[in-house]
């Protein structure tokens, strides 16, 4: 993440001179601050290695080793530093190149102070942007995967109950399931919660879903249901039980074996 008060920028450049115009013009126009002046790629990723600024405003240019090794490098060390160029070449092909290697920004010299300084700030806003847009999809893909995995244990106790995908009433009860494990209030309201918004997904009417999870269920005591349901409950029930009755002792049973 991005630093929430000053920014951190290092500087990479051949010309000493213009950095530290740069550095001065920079810190005095934005809440910035330049943590290093480097001349050529090689001093540039070691302080990246080590300070990790929030950019590096460079130039293709370098001393030793040019912007474009640095930038093939910061890639494979996976330095997540934001890349502005800022260089007098200007060739199709070397910016093409630069993009690719991950660079944000290409901005060509010469450019006034109050130009840059209000270009860098509105890339730190699209940088930031983009780290919140990465969380997010981070964040949705543990959730995705969690459900899936959570879905592969209930099917599989199912399946131990005879009650296979070839049923009716199968997805609707995994799917009940699920939403109980995640909230154990939804047992509660089954007629006005539960149903419906199974119905929603399935594009069907809670009347049908509370059949068809009914079906599996009689469908699972004429064969292994019992045994197994017995198992899960702790205790051997007299009778066949209800759609929450059932739905709640799997629910459970799943999330104290996974919490």
């Amino acid at each position: 993440m991005l630093n929430i008060s000053k920014r951190t920028i290092l500087l990479a450049d051949s010309d000493v001179n213009y950095m530290r115009k740069m550095k001065e013009d920079l810190e005095k126009n934005i809440a910035v601050k330049v943590i290093g002046m480097v001349d050529n790629g090689e001093k540039a990723l070691e302080k990246l290695e080590k300070e990790k600024p929030d950019m590096v405003l460079m130039d293709i240019l370098l001393e030793e080793k040019d912007g474009l090794w640095l930038l093939g490098e910061l890639n494979r060390k996976r330095i997540n530093s934001v890349c502005f160029i800022l260089s007098a070449i200007g060739a199709d092909n070397i910016v093409r190149q630069a993009m690719s290697l991950g660079a944000l920004y290409y901005m060509a010299k010469p450019v006034e102070s109050d130009v840059l300084s209000e270009r860098i700030m509105q890339i730190f806003a699209i940088s930031q942007e983009i780290e919140l847009e990465k969380e997010k999809t981070a964040l949705q893909r543990q959730e995705e995967q969690k459900r899936n995995e959570l879905e592969n244990v209930i099917s599989k106790l199912l399946n131990s109950m005879s009650i296979t995908a070839s049923i009716k009433g199968y997805h609707f009860i995994r799917e009940g399931v699920v939403m109980v494990v995640e909230n154990k209030g939804a047992i509660l309201s089954m007629t006005k919660g539960l149903y419906p918004d199974i119905a929603k997904k399935y594009n069907t009417t809670a009347g049908k879903v509370e059949r068809a999870m009914r079906h599996a269920i009689e469908t699972a005591w004429k064969r292994t249901g019992k045994e197994v349901f017995s198992e899960m409950a702790g205790y051997c029930p007299v009778a066949k039980p209800t759609n929450s009755q059932f739905i709640a002792i799997m629910s459970e049973y799943i999330r104290v074996r996974n919490p």
